[in-house]
């Protein structure tokens, strides 16, 4: 069960009421179980790096880093919060 079942889970529990919603939860949890026997054990994932950085652009109130495969946006405010993305 990943991120999104859960919160479909608790969802699902919060709009039908919690008796209903628990045996939602149970069959579908048995369900994705059934369907997951078939299934090839899951390998460790490689992680996905940027690359080495070729370039720094700045601007106005952050600046772009430039990776070989992928660029990094950085803004600041005038509060000092940071997004990055």
């Amino acid at each position: 069960m990943n991120g999104r079942d859960l919160v479909r889970s608790v969802k699902a529990v919060g709009m039908v009421g919690t008796g209903q919603g628990l045996r939602a939860v149970r069959s579908s949890w048995r369900r994705w179980r059934a369907d997951a026997v078939g299934l090839a054990p899951r390998r460790a994932e490689r992680a996905r790096v940027p690359g080495p950085v070729v370039g720094v652009e700045p601007g106005p109130g952050g600046g772009v880093v430039r990776f070989a495969r992928s660029e990094l946006r950085v803004r600041v405010t005038a509060g000092g919060a940071v997004f990055w993305g």
